[in-house]
């Protein structure tokens, strides 16, 4: 194939400026494949060329070394200048002085690019910072994981989470989001994290929130981080912002020691309950439950011709499971007979919509009142009750703590299958609370 015609363009440097001399040929080969040569014309139209290349401010470099070489022309830091000076008394004095040239700016920096391109080691001693010097082991960093699917990847994990502690998680990484305001984990720095820490420390603190509310959210930005650097995404990165977090401490709990509902608290709060609410608190006493727990049972949760319950902890994943009482069976039948749905959830609101901890809590603290309670009894004393009567009442103490939710080492699936481990823990509860 013949060579088309060569396109003869003018250089300009990384300015816009002309560089005066050099230009760039544009043409192809006999196989018609692109090719681009810098040149220059000297004496009777010969030329010069500096290769074929596609670096051009390689090529504006040795252009300009040749053009000095040309005119013996030297590129100095520093030049001297010697003249007299005159004073009022007609003395004379020499004075030297030291000024800077016009340095080639672009000669310069390409100069500095080829040395540390050809020679990086070399270029780190001459300018004495040794960094430079590891630049050819360097490889470009992979994109930095973005945090909305960092949020993500943790929601949509293999274990699926509940419902309710999906919208939790969605609901402290979208605050956390809010107050970091950056898009990628690697744009992640200290002053981001303290931010956050403030920002939650003084909603406990100006809305009298309890340190649970705290710890709540500190443990699950940080489990969210976790578990994208466990999947082996930017996991350099993730480590750092982990780092940082050492500093997500909440405050510390008042105390640990439970506080079990009385016999007659319970029974009064009964008293005051319709079908609905005497399910669910029923429910909770039965099977150890917080509120969020049992606001979280589904209908396929329960067996009730089998007088059982098996799901899963939705934060943790453990087991929950019991024994139904006959009493709770009944309570649970009678409040799906006035109130039929279609949720997979057992208990909803007038609405059909499934309820949270919150929504546990207010219709708690309402029933409380109608029964005439002391302000200072809590939903979660009910759970405690539980728990307090299965271990005083003499029941094994790792069918009490499987019955509450915590891990005894029993494999996850073989809990599933036998939920009647936890049956004398439950007749040891109902026994304490409508026994003789």
């Amino acid at each position: 194939m013949p060579r088309t015609g060569p396109e003869t363009t003018f250089v300009r440097d990384h300015d816009g400026n002309p560089v005066v001399g050099l230009r760039i040929q544009k043409a192809k080969d006999r196989r018609g494949n692109p090719v681009e040569r810098y040149y220059v014309v000297i004496e009777d139209g010969a030329r010069k060329y500096f290769g074929r290349s596609t670096d051009k401010p390689a090529a504006i470099f040795n252009f300009r070394q040749w053009e000095q070489r040309r005119t013996r022309k030297q590129v100095r830091l520093k030049s001297t200048r010697t003249a007299p000076v005159t004073f009022m008394d007609g003395s004379t004095e020499t004075e030297t002085t030291t000024r800077a040239p016009r340095i080639d700016m672009d000669a310069f920096y390409a100069k500095a690019r080829d040395l540390i391109l050809k020679n990086p080691r070399r270029f780190a001693d001459k300018v004495r910072i040794p960094q430079i010097g590891y630049l050819e082991d360097l490889e470009p960093p992979e994109p930095s994981l973005p945090l909305v699917r960092v949020g993500e990847m943790y929601r949509n994990k293999r274990r699926a989470l509940s419902d309710g502690w999906k919208r939790k998680v969605k609901l402290f990484w979208d605050e956390f989001l809010a107050v970091v305001n950056v898009e990628t984990v690697r744009d992640i720095a200290a002053d981001h994290i303290e931010a956050y820490y403030n920002v939650v420390y003084d909603q406990h603190s100006e809305h009298g929130q309890s340190p649970t509310y705290v710890a709540h959210r500190f443990q699950c930005v940080k489990s969210i981080l976790r578990h994208a650097m466990i999947k082996g995404k930017d996991q350099e990165q993730l480590r750092r912002v982990l780092d940082l977090c050492v500093m997500l401490i909440p405050p510390e709990k008042s105390g640990t020691d439970p506080h079990p509902i009385s016999r007659e608290h319970f029974r009064k709060l009964l008293s005051k309950s319709d079908s609905k609410w005497k399910a669910v608190f029923m429910l909770s006493l039965n099977a150890a439950f917080y509120p969020s727990e049992v606001a979280a049972v589904k209908k396929s949760h329960l067996d009730l011709d089998g007088r059982t319950l098996v799901m899963d902890r939705g934060k943790t994943g453990v087991p929950r499971i019991a024994v139904l009482w006959q009493r709770t069976i009944d309570a649970i039948r009678e409040y799906q007979a006035e109130h039929p749905h279609r949720s997979e959830y057992l208990f909803v609101s007038a609405t059909g919509a499934s309820y949270n901890a919150n929504h546990m809590g207010r219709n708690f603290r309402k029933r409380r009142a109608e029964a005439k309670l002391p302000d200072s009894i809590e939903f979660a004393h009910i759970r405690d009750g539980a728990y307090t009567a299965a271990v005083e009442g003499g029941a094994d103490v790792n069918n009490a703590k499987m019955l509450a939710g915590h891990r005894v080492g029993i494999a996850d699936h073989y809990l599933k299958r036998n939920p009647r481990m936890v049956a004398d823990a439950c007749h040891t509860i109902e026994e304490a609370y409508f026994g003789d």
